[in-house]
């Protein structure tokens, strides 16, 4: 019987890409996030696994592993979030210390000495700063022996019911006897063999008005800037962490365009997906979320890589490994 590959996490949330490599094939051994109810939803999803609460930066060693996965904070990165800050946002990357955590990864590579890594981060990441935080993440993965690849996957074209566009690095060990990385062609849309997930096959048989399970925050502002709402037969649009900005309900009429940055509301059937909505469009079991905030959950669910990833990201590597 082949030696299960293992695994550690940084920066783990509530561990959906660590539940993805538990279903690949994967052993986490140990993982880490800063949040206290990361901490607690995590443990509902992933028990046996040894979690270390607190910031990295306080961590001092880590525990030897195959892979080392890290999603490291990316608000800085957003492209969401420069549109919003524009110019101050530009002249702040580099004086926001989280948007260097990815440092602490590199520390902890350093005492893994995995056989691969696995990154996720938005699209931004690879713009920001005219590339520069990129380029320094990438070059510090090849100082220490990995050859690097990476790729903008949509989680649609895997079976998440969403448009969700992130980039995954992959580092392969080069002294190593490792997998000559291949990234999972898609497997649904116009490039699969299957149609995308939609709404109506997701969500489409919870209750339309769960009570205290919505956001009530009047729609106002930003939020009337863009288009907010998808139809039924249409995958979602990327479920966010901010409780104000997550996608409407399919229900009821679709926005209105008035005129650029500015679209408007119809009919009453309004309101933004419920909690237990996004964690099933994102591919995670919601009785993990059932003992936290609405607003924590939101976040925990919307910061979260779908497990649906985790797990087609890491089967290429379980299978070269076990067939050897």
């Amino acid at each position: 019987m082949a030696r299960k590959l293992t695994a550690v996490s940084l920066f783990s949330g509530c561990g959906g890409f660590d539940w993805g490599a538990k279903q690949a094939g994967v052993e986490i051994i140990w993982a880490n996030d800063i949040a206290h109810d990361a901490e607690n939803v995590y443990r509902a999803l992933l028990p046996e696994v040894e979690f270390a609460p607190g910031d990295v930066r306080s961590i001092k060693e880590f525990p030897k592993a195959d892979i080392l996965i890290g999603c490291y904070p990316c608000t800085g990165f957003s492209l969401g979030a420069r549109r919003r800050w524009h110019d101050l946002a530009e002249r702040n990357l580099r004086d926001n210390k989280n948007n260097f955590l990815y440092q602490e990864f590199l520390r902890a590579l350093r005492q893994v000495q995995p056989k691969y890594l696995f990154v996720e981060n938005v699209k931004g990441m690879i713009s920001a700063e005219e590339g520069w935080f990129f380029e320094k993440q990438i070059n510090g993965f090849r100082r220490q022996g990995y050859a690097v690849k990476w790729a903008a996957l949509n989680a649609a074209d895997y079976g998440v019911p969403q448009s969700r566009k992130r980039i995954f690095i992959v580092g392969i060990k080069t002294e190593k006897e490792c997998c000559d990385y291949v990234f999972p062609k898609p497997t649904h849309g116009p490039m699969g063999k299957k149609p995308h997930v939609t709404l109506r096959e997701a969500i489409g048989a919870l209750e339309r008005w769960p009570h205290e399970e919505y956001f009530e925050y009047p729609f106002h502002g930003h939020y009337l800037t863009r288009n907010r709402k998808r139809g039924w037969d249409e995958p979602s649009f990327t479920i966010v962490a901010d409780a104000h900005h997550v996608p409407l309900h399919p229900m009821g009429r679709p926005m209105k365009f008035i005129k650029k940055d500015k679209w408007a509301l119809q009919g009453r059937a309004n309101r933004r997906l419920s909690w237990r909505e996004c964690a099933v469009i994102q591919d995670l079991p919601p009785r993990i979320f059932t003992a936290i905030r609405l607003v924590d959950s939101y976040r925990l669910i919307g910061n979260a890589v779908p497990p649906a990833l985790g797990r087609v990201l890491l089967e290429p590597i379980v299978s070269f490994e076990n067939a050897k």
